[in-house]
């Protein structure tokens, strides 16, 4: 985890739900369009799917790429965060 960032402030038993559950999505499926993920995962908002995104980026080094031209994610490495089976 990256220094300096307050984690149990930001994480919520939801949010960390959440997490986990997009990590294995984009861990099992090499490439996941936007939508999908967003149902597969539970996402209502397109926000809260990007800003979850960008916190995992940030604070667990998450290397999550989002394709413009196939409008849809690829994970390139988890970072410092572990998936619960």
């Amino acid at each position: 985890m990256k220094e300096g960032v307050n984690v149990s402030k930001l994480m919520s038993s939801e949010r960390i739900q959440r997490l986990n559950a997009l990590l294995k999505v984009l861990r099992d499926n090499p490439f996941v369009a936007r939508e999908d993920l967003m149902n597969q995962c539970g996402y209502v908002s397109e926000r809260t799917l990007e800003s979850d995104i960008r916190f995992m980026r940030h604070s667990f080094g998450a290397k999550i790429r989002y394709s413009r031209s196939m409008k849809g994610y690829i994970l390139e490495g988890t970072g410092d965060f572990i998936l619960w089976q």
